[in-house]
């Protein structure tokens, strides 16, 4: 009785399992073929009784046959694909309508987005289309078993810790937590929960916006809880603390994800991580691309490593290609500008333009993770943005081996054609076609399948990460990756033909018969059995032993002696070397000499330009670009290597001027560090100079620690006692006295100035800790002829009067007006009409003054003090 059940279910299964229309076929014959003679003399010659033979595609000449009655289906195709008449012929399968639908619990009723069926009062289908697109794939990795990753950059970064967003969070599990080294060697030191460019560490939690940002991307899919991510499996990598008003935290975030995708390429996916797209909700209103050269640049070296960065316009109903905007008007095509729509596909009052701004996505009422396990709706670019960004690490995902092969070989090109398949795939919208270049509204589905239609599909997938190693004038190792076990490789030398080697159960080879100095092209295929796959994409190299000239370098700087070293070249049998004294004609030519040679009796402190030349035992190159070297001899300032200035954030607080008797030299906010390289200041030892330094600030005015050292002694540290200003505080303009000791030698030497807030404690010489505030270096001079910050007016004199507080002057022009202004020059505190060449100046707070004379003959400007 239970064989009988058995058989009864196989039949069942067998019957109701089928997906092809019973006792039909489609076949495709060729142009030259009639079809009633045809299908009559199969029909006769199989003795099959053939009902109708329909043709339902002329142009490709495709027909629908159906028969009497077939038992055994694939018997029928082969005896089709027999005859020479037959193109293709395949089983009419069922075609059924499919939709990914998750279970998460507010799916149906408040993501719109994904799934518009107007449940919130929108227009029906008004949605990226999420569902069908999950059809294809869900996300999370390539077909090559990458781990997609999506980069958000959050200044109050992510809740982390949200039960929909925990799952999908990205770990650097190459780094171990909190052990104080950098383990992975990607030079940031325990991030392994991402990072922090505020603290430097991997701090990221917490955050409203970004929270609503990840949630968005990738809160976690069908996992019947609250709602879904375009991506329901992308990894989520979090970097906090960036903010667009302060630009360098923007470079330092982006970073980030630079430096662990091209860790990810070039160690072929063992370390760093496969970062497809950054998302930037956030950015500068009315923002010039031209002020920010430095940001976006960023973006194009991104997409060199092929990162997609997504750019968030404005959140004001404005033109942005007019008023500008940040980062969405940066003239990079590795980046998409993106504005949002409301559930009906129209624009939701946020930025716009047809140049810059490139499509549309949901971003007005979206339902999203709010930080607390929680949820909510939300509007705005900064959501809109995300979206784009979910759909394209969804894109990744799809399924065609071919893509990641290229994405694997050439990173960048394969991101631009990413960005191709979003922009070009919209929906288009009537109301968006002047308003957003592609003229239309994100849509995820089209775009996968877009890159289904013209992937390659066969089966048997060509091999990938083919590296070349240990390359001489003769020999190379090349190894590759693939899903096979057998393999053909190909070298082609130059414009020859293509040589095969056989691979069989290898995926290396080493090839030993290169000629030198030789260009290169290398292929592999994969045998899967029967099948060959197509080509990989081609790996280019050069071997060794080309006649060039080598790369000069300076190994040993003496005041009058430079030692300049060279890499010897493979087949070269001579090096002539020449150089002469900058800007002069003459040439010191020194005839079949070897690395390292030395240049002697030469000047101090002056720039010397070199050229080699290499003779081969086949050719002879002319002699190279010039390569400038300088001896010593310029003063401390030039030749010794002071400490480096690291930590310090001048967003809020830097040092704008600093003034040194009459001489003043304002240099705005400068990043944290300023290296001054020109002997503007002088010193006469023994003397004694007013030093005032003016700090800039972006808003309030804060409290700040100030000190200054000299390098007295020029052995290139400032030590304890060439500290000259020792901790003076204040929230505007500090005045201090610099005593230059007898015993401080001749010449230029460092000068270093510290301003930091005054939380942070006292300045340091060599700062190595995150502070705010800013550190200036300026090379001075000090010596018994320097006069340059002295009143250095041989015409007009001051003789200020202790007793009663007035200001005789002595000039033998005519005096016309007298201005006394603030130190700095900028404010003018008293104006005096001349009388008797006199000016009181009792009512005066004692301090530095600047006073300006104006005469018959000229303007003069000197200095006094009352105190």
């Amino acid at each position: 009785m239970k064989k009988i059940v058995c058989l009864l279910l196989l039949i069942q299964l067998h019957v109701f399992g089928q997906n092809y229309v019973q006792n039909e076929v489609l076949v495709q014959l060729n142009s030259k073929s009639i079809s009633a003679d045809f299908f009559r003399t199969f029909e006769n010659e199989y003795n099959l009784n053939i009902i109708s033979s329909e043709n339902i595609s002329a142009p490709m000449n495709i027909y629908q046959v159906k028969f009497d009655n077939i038992t055994d289906h694939n018997a029928l195709l082969k005896l089709f694909k027999n005859e020479k008449q037959v193109i293709n012929v395949q089983l009419n399968h069922f075609v059924t309508e499919r939709e990914t639908i998750p279970n998460d619990t507010e799916f149906s009723t408040q993501q719109w987005h994904l799934k518009n069926t107007g449940q919130t009062g929108g227009t029906v289908d008004a949605d990226i289309d999420a569902t069908d697109a999950w059809d294809i794939s869900t996300g999370g990795t390539t077909t090559h078993d990458d781990t997609i990753v999506v980069c958000i950059l959050e200044g109050s970064g992510v809740d982390i810790s949200h039960a929909d967003l925990k799952d999908n969070i990205w770990k650097n599990y190459a780094e171990i937590p909190n052990n104080g080294i950098d383990d992975d060697n990607n030079g940031y030191i325990d991030d392994y929960l991402g990072w922090n460019v505020v603290s430097n560490d991997d701090l990221v939690g917490s955050g409203n916006h970004g929270t609503r940002v990840a949630g968005m991307i990738g809160a976690t899919g069908n996992n019947n809880l609250g709602i879904s991510g375009v991506s329901q499996k992308v990894k989520l990598m979090i970097v906090k603390g960036q903010s667009a008003s302060d630009e360098a935290s923007v470079i330092a975030a982006y970073t980030y994800p630079l430096e662990m995708r091209k860790l990810y390429n070039s160690s072929n996916g063992q370390s760093g991580a496969f970062v497809v797209a950054t998302n930037a909700s956030w950015g500068i209103n009315n923002g010039d691309p031209a002020n920010s050269p430095l940001w976006c640049a960023m973006y194009d070296t991104l997409g060199q490593a092929g990162i997609i960065n997504l750019g968030a316009t404005s959140n004001s109903n404005v033109n942005v290609d007019i008023v500008g905007d940040l980062p969405t008007t940066c003239p990079s095509e590795f980046l998409i500008g993106i504005t949002m729509t409301a559930s009906n596909d129209v624009r939701a009052g946020s930025g716009y333009g047809p140049i810059n701004i490139d499509l549309a996505a949901p971003g007005q009422g979206v339902y999203l993770t709010l930080p607390g396990d929680i949820y909510g709706g939300t509007s705005g670019t900064s959501f809109a943005t995300p979206c784009v960004s979910g759909a394209v690490s969804l894109l990744y995902s799809t399924p065609c081996a071919d893509f990641i092969n290229w994405v694997k070989a050439y990173p960048d090109s394969a991101a631009l054609k990413v960005r191709e398949l979003i922009l070009t795939q919209v929906d288009p919208i009537t109301n968006l076609s002047t308003e957003v270049a592609s003229g239309g509204r994100l849509n995820i589905n089209n775009s996968m399948l877009e890159l289904l239609n013209t992937c390659n599909t066969n089966t048997c997938i060509a091999p990938y990460n083919i590296i070349v190693s240990n390359l001489t004038d003769s020999v190379v190792d090349i190894s590759w990756s693939g899903f096979s076990t057998d393999y053909l490789f190909y070298i082609q030398e130059g414009n020859q033909p293509m040589v095969q080697i056989d691979a069989t159960g290898l995926n290396a080879i080493q090839i030993d018969t290169l000629t030198p100095c030789t260009n290169y092209t290398v292929y592999v295929k994969a045998i899967c059995g029967a099948q060959e796959s197509i080509l990989s994409y081609p790996i280019y190299f050069k071997t060794d032993g080309c006649c060039e000239n080598p790369i000069l370098s300076n190994s040993n700087i003496q005041e009058t002696a430079l030692e300049i070293s060279w890499q010897n070249v493979l087949y070269a049998t001579n090096y002539d070397l020449r150089y002469r004294e900058l800007g002069t004609t003459i040439w010191n030519e020194n005839l079949s000499i070897n690395s390292p040679f030395s240049a002697t009796n030469l000047l101090s402190c002056t720039d010397y330009e070199f050229q080699i030349k290499t003779t081969c035992t086949d050719s002879t190159r002319g002699y190279s670009d010039s390569y400038i070297f300088k001896t010593k001899g310029c003063g401390a300032c030039y030749d010794l290597t002071y400490c480096d200035v690291n930590g310090t954030n001048s967003t809020y607080e830097w040092i704008d001027t600093v003034i040194i008797g009459t001489k003043s030299i304002g240099t705005g906010n400068n990043g944290g560090w300023l290296i001054y390289e020109d002997a503007d200041f002088a010193f006469l030892p023994s003397s004694t100079e007013i030093m005032s330094i003016i700090p800039g600030y972006s808003g309030t005015s804060y409290t700040e620690n100030f000190s200054a050292w000299i390098d007295f002694d020029q052995n290139g540290v400032f030590d304890p006692a060439d500290k000259v200003i020792n901790l003076l505080t204040n929230n505007g303009v500090i005045t201090g006295l610099i005593s230059i000791p007898s015993t401080a030698l001749t010449g230029i030497t460092k000068m270093r100035i510290g301003m930091i807030a005054s939380s942070s404690g006292n300045p340091s010489q060599c700062p190595t800790n995150a502070v705010y505030g800013e550190y200036e270096d300026y090379c001075v001079y000090i010596g018994p002829d320097a006069s340059i910050n002295e009143n250095n007016d041989s015409k007009i004199e001051l003789y200020p009067n202790p007793v009663n507080s007035i200001l005789q002057i002595s000039t033998t022009e005519l005096v016309q007006s007298i201005k006394i202004v603030s130190i700095d020059g900028k404010a003018i505190l008293s104006v005096f009409e001349p009388k008797q060449n006199k000016i009181d100046i009792s009512n005066l707070p004692n301090g530095i003054y600047l006073i300006e004379i104006k005469t018959n003959q000229t303007t003069h400007t000197l200095k006094f003090i009352k105190a």
